[in-house]
Parts: structure tokens; C-alpha cells; sequence
């Protein structure tokens, strides 16, 4: 009974199952003896029942430690992905516990503040968390930050903090959490020292002058503006010196661009290196420079600082084996006395250096309120110019030339007015020097050349005798190449005969660029036109230039006529000029006369021609053309 029973059993155990596990059951069957065949197939349903169980709970044992399997390999594969995302940033990044202690790091991290870490070394935290206190060069700022972040774990911080060896790391932190808990922060780094550097030099490079390394206009406006609005006494006082360079503009014309930036250059290196203390040096613009001096004692301080300026740049430039010369005109404003804000301080320095520079250039002049008045006045003239040419607000005078020797009329010189709108005569001594300084005067000078070709075509229409009218080219418009063309042109247009047109330049047109100037008055006389030389004396006078030059006439300037019959050193001066003139086979004009006295005596010296308001006034085209008719109907009877 005993075997078959035991048999019977383990037919029904499977035979998968762990027979260890039923060891105990099986043994407890061996003590109690199965005394009926009820209790038998009792006891066969339990143990079926049994063995159900225990195949039911091993397959689930075997799912779940596949499952457990699989979530290794993904758990594995996250810390792979993750490790590989944190090693891939270029920032350095840390996680830190709750007590503040290193979990994890990157890296980048180790490599930007140089560590090195033992392999699984239980001492790599504590090497992590002592470098972080250390790699700052401000301390109290990684100190704060590190409090900030114990402090208040559930905030973001950030600050840009800076290393021994003189590096910007960017710190920024945030809160890390787990199940809504609060289980420490992560740190990033990131380091912006190239993007630092970048900032300070386009900070600089917005502040200060390219070619000279100066400050420029906008760090000067700063400055002054700092220093007004700082001062810490009422009766603090400033100074701004407005330094032009005269002559700058020719030198750089003939010799080029890279000359002049090398001469702008040693004349910033020559101001720089003796300026005053508490002073700033800087480039306006061009050939303009600033100097600002703070807290001066009195004008007279300031008086000696332009003029020690204006000495330095007296002394020779010595720049690619040639000698170049400059001098500089100086205007002062003084704060508080002229403005309170550097605009306004600036400006009137400007007017006061252009003050300066028409009278005589090479000196130094304080603002006053006469200049500020000037200024505004030229300014409207200004504004208004351009309306005056498109609405033809100009017109031409013409003053009569006589022939000495015969009293006959045998020119005139054509003579620009202004008159507005508004029947306001404006004066050519206002407008003239306006349209020169704002690119108006060729666009005027060309007008008043058609203008006087077309009238001299209607008076050549029925005058037969010689007759010229005499045309006054500004330096600007002599200077342009266009001069050529355009008096060609007009003389094509108009069909008028060459030598009846006379172009006037003064003596600082010749002397600006003289080599120009011949070549250019070589291609008029080439075409017909005849040349004369305008306010003879009153500029440089050279017997040079007058053996040069291609030019038919002389004009005397009326400063030397005015007092021939009262000055025995002004007669002999004119005397003079009617004979080198006379000996250059040139004509001579004598201008300004305006008494019989006075023309007696030229005409005792040989003079040529005269003009002046003894003959006539500057007159209308239709008066000039009444007295041609009578000319010729005298001629006809």
C-alpha cells in the first residue's frame, strides 16, 4: 500500500516541478499513513492542486525575471544615452544631493577645471566638491551663490563668476526633484571668456577711434556728460578745445589716403603724449579732434593748453621721407559758462574753432555769443539755398569795364544776387562762403556761367566789337575736372566766340594746388578763353606764380586804388603792379574807382582798364544792352 501510494503520487507531480520543494509534504505522507481510499483521493486532489500552484507561480517567477532582464538592459541603455548627452555638451555639469554632495558629473566638467579622478574612487566626490570652492577668484560671489543654492532649494540662481587664470564661467543652477521632492540641484558651466573678450572689444571698438586709438565722438560726449553730472561742486569748471588741422585737406588731396591716416596718426600720437592731466584726447572726426579738460582753475589754464597745442603741431611732420607741415586753429567753450551738456559745450567749440580758422587760421578763439548768432544766420542761408536755385531766386548784375584810353566800355564782369522771395536781398559776402561749405557753389558757379553765355549770345547778336563779360569761378568749382567740359559745353549751346569769355580765380585758388591750376588754365587758353587773376596783393603775391601761369590780365584789388591820391606808398605799389604786369605782357584792371582823381592817375600809370562805381554800378542785362545799342547807333551815324 505504501509503494503504490507513493507511486500514485509522483504520477502526479509534474515533472518540471522542484521536487526539493515537496520533500517535507511528501515526508509527512510517509508518517501518516493514508488509512482509506477516500483519503487518498483527498489527498490526490490537493497535491494536483498543489502542483497547479507551484507551475502557476513558476511561470510568473520566469516572466518576471525576464521582464527584470529587459528593464536592466533599458536601465543600462538610459545610462548609457545619458551619459553620452552629458558628455556631449559643451558645458560642464554636476548634480549635486540634497546635503550638497556630488551624485554625477560630465566631462566636460572635469576638463574645464582640470580634474582628475581616480576610477571609481570613493575620495572623487570629495575631490569635486573642494575644487568648486577653491577654482573662484572672487570667493564672497562663489560663496554667496553656494549659500544662495543650501538657502533656497527650490530656486533657480545664476551668476557669472571668474576664475585664477582669468576666465568667465556662466553658473547656472536649478532645483532637481524626486516624487515632488526636493533631492538636490544641478549645476551647469559654461565657459563665455571668448564671448567676454568679444564684448569688451566691440565695446571698445564703439568708443574708440579705428585709425588712432582715441576715444571717439561718442565716449567724449560720455565723458563730459559724466563729469558735468558728477561734480561735486557748483563752481567745478571745464573746458572743451575744438582742434582743427588747417592745410590737412590738401596734403591728403596730393598725397593720398594712407598719407594722411599716417599723419592723422602722428598728429593723435604728438597731441596724446602731452596733454594735461586730468584731460581726455579724442577724435572727432576727420581732421577734427576734442580735447576736454576737467576741473580747470582758470581760463588762462586753458588759454596755455591751446597754445601749447597749437606749437605742437607747428613743429614738421616727418612721415615716409617727406616733410609735411600742418598748423591748427583752436575753439574754446568753457562749462558752465556756454552750456551745460556736452552737445551744446561741443557745438560752440566747433563755432568758436571756425571762428579761428576765417580769421587767418593758426590761432586760437574763445566762444562768444556773436559767433552763435553768426552761426544761425549762415545756417538759415543755408537751409535756404537750395530753394533759392530751384525757384531761381538768383540773377546776375553787370558792372561795366572801361578802356582808360579811349573811354570805351569793353566788358563787364557778371556779379550774383540773391534776392528772396520775400524781396530780401541777401549778400554774396553771406550766401557765397554757405554755398562753399555745402557743396552748393558748383551747382551756382554753373548757373552763373550759362547765364552769362546766354546773355553775352544775345548782345553778340548785334554788337560786332569786341566785347567780353568776365565770370568769378570759386576755388571748389575751379578745382572740379567738370570746369572743362561745361565751359565747353556752353560755349557749343550758345555759339558765343571764346575769347569774349574771361574766367576770374583769386590768388588762394592758384596757390591751393598750383601744378592744377596751370594744367586746367592751359586747357582754357587752348580753347580761346582768356584768364585773369582776381584782388591781385591781397594773397601771396609770388613772382613764381605769376611767371607760370598762363593768365592775360591782372586784376588790382580796390584796398590798393582806394587811396592812390592820398597814400604816396599806395600809389607806388600800384605803379608797381601795372609795371610787372605790363612786363608779364598782362593787361591791368584797376578795380574800385570812383573819382576823376583817381582815374587820372592811373591812367597816368598806364593802367589798362578800370571799374568801379565812377563808370557805373553793377547794372540789369537790359541796361548794359541799352548802352551797347547806343554804342552801335553812334557808330552807325
Amino acid at each position: 500500500m505504501h509503494k503504490l501510494l507513493k507511486k500514485q503520487i509522483k504520477e502526479l507531480i509534474p515533472q518540471d516541478a522542484d521536487l526539493n520543494l515537496l520533500a517535507p509534504f511528501l515526508q509527512e505522507i510517509e508518517k501518516t499513513y493514508c488509512s482509506s481510499e477516500g483519503e487518498l483521493q483527498d489527498l490526490k486532489h490537493q497535491l494536483h492542486n498543489t502542483s497547479n500552484q507551484l507551475s502557476e507561480r513558476f511561470q510568473q517567477l520566469t516572466y518576471h525575471l525576464a521582464q527584470t532582464e529587459i528593464t536592466k538592459r533599458e536601465l543600462e541603455h538610459s545610462i548609457s544615452l545619458l551619459n553620452a548627452t552629458l558628455n556631449a555638451t559643451y558645458d560642464g555639469i554636476v548634480v549635486f544631493d540634497e546635503d550638497g554632495n556630488p551624485v554625477t558629473w560630465n566631462e566636460m566638467f572635469l576638463s574645464m577645471f582640470s580634474l582628475e579622478l581616480g576610477k571609481n574612487s570613493p575620495d572623487n566626490r570629495q575631490i569635486i566638491k573642494n575644487k568648486l570652492s577653491t577654482i573662484m577668484r572672487n570667493q564672497d560671489e562663489f560663496d554667496q551663490l553656494w549659500e544662495f543654492n543650501k538657502t533656497y532649494l527650490d530656486q533657480p540662481s545664476y551668476a557669472v563668476l571668474s576664475t585664477k587664470d582669468g576666465r568667465f564661467i556662466e553658473c547656472n543652477t536649478n532645483p532637481r526633484y524626486h516624487h515632488d521632492r526636493n533631492v538636490g540641484r544641478v549645476w551647469s558651466f559654461c565657459d563665455i571668456t571668448e564671448i567676454r573678450i568679444r564684448e569688451q572689444q566691440a565695446i571698445h571698438k564703439n568708443y574708440h577711434d579705428d585709425l588712432t586709438r582715441l576715444p571717439n565722438r561718442a565716449l567724449i560726449y560720455d565723458r563730459i556728460n559724466h563729469a558735468i553730472q558728477t561734480g561735486s561742486e557748483d563752481d567745478e569748471e571745464h573746458a572743451i578745445l575744438f582742434i582743427g588741422l588747417d592745410g590737412f585737406k590738401y596734403i591728403n588731396d596730393t598725397l593720398g589716403l594712407e598719407m594722411g591716416d599716417n599723419l592723422l596718426m602722428e598728429v593723435a600720437k604728438r597731441l596724446q603724449s602731452d596733454i594735461p592731466p586730468r584731460s581726455t584726447l579724442a577724435r572727432y572726426g576727420g581732421d577734427e579732434f576734442i580735447l576736454f579738460l576737467e576741473n580747470i582753475r582758470s581760463s588762462f589754464e586753458v588759454s596755455l593748453a591751446a597754445e601749447n597745442i597749437r606749437q605742437i603741431i607747428e613743429k614738421p611732420f616727418e612721415i615716409k621721407n617727406q616733410t609735411l607741415h600742418l598748423t591748427t586753429s583752436v575753439g574754446i567753450a568753457l562749462f558752465p559758462a556756454d552750456g551745460s551738456d556736452a552737445e551744446t559745450l561741443i557745438r560752440k567749440a566747433d563755432m568758436a574753432m571756425y571762428h579761428a580758422k576765417n580769421k587767418g587760421r593758426n590761432n586760437v578763439q574763445f566762444f562768444a555769443r556773436e559767433l552763435e548768432l553768426l552761426t544761425s544766420h549762415r545756417m538759415n542761408i543755408r537751409n535756404n539755398l537750395k530753394r533759392a536755385i530751384d525757384n531761381r531766386e538768383f540773377y546776375l548784375l553787370y558792372q561795366p569795364k572801361v578802356d582808360l584810353r579811349t573811354g570805351h566800355t569793353i566788358g563787364v564782369e557778371a556779379l550774383i544776387r540773391w534776392k528772396k522771395s520775400t524781396g530780401q536781398i541777401i549778400s554774396p559776402m553771406d550766401f557765397i562762403p554757405a554755398a562753399e561749405e555745402n557743396g552748393f557753389i558748383t551747382e551756382i558757379g554753373n548757373w552763373v556761367l550759362e547765364e552769362a553765355c546766354r546773355q553775352l549770345s544775345q548782345w553778340s547778336s548785334f554788337n560786332r566789337k569786341a566785347f567780353h563779360v568776365a565770370v568769378n569761378i570759386s576755388g571748389q568749382h575751379f578745382q572740379k575736372n567738370q570746369i572743362l567740359h561745361t565751359v565747353e559745353d556752353l560755349i557749343s549751346q550758345y555759339k558765343v566766340a571764346p575769347a569774349s569769355l574771361e574766367i576770374e580765380i583769386t590768388e588762394s585758388v592758384i596757390m591751393n594746388d598750383m601744378d592744377e591750376t596751370i594744367l586746367t588754365l592751359q586747357a582754357l587758353r587752348k580753347m580761346g578763353i582768356n584768364a585773369s587773376v582776381d584782388d591781385f596783393g591781397t594773397g601771396y603775391s609770388s613772382l613764381n606764380y605769376l611767371k607760370r601761369l598762363p593768365v592775360s590780365t591782372l586784376k588790382i584789388d580796390k584796398i590798393f586804388v582806394d587811396d592812390i591820391a592820398k597814400s604816396r606808398r599806395d600809389l607806388a605799389l600800384v605803379d608797381t603792379m601795372i609795371s610787372l604786369a605790363h612786363h608779364l605782357n598782362m593787361t591791368t584792371v584797376a578795380e574800385g574807382v570812383e573819382s576823376r582823381e583817381t582815374l587820372d592817375l592811373l591812367s597816368q600809370l598806364g593802367c589798362d582798364i578800370g571799374q568801379g562805381y565812377y563808370f557805373s554800378q553793377p547794372v540789369s542785362a537790359e541796361e548794359i544792352t541799352r548802352l551797347l545799342t547806343q554804342d552801335v547807333s553812334s557808330e552807325t551815324v
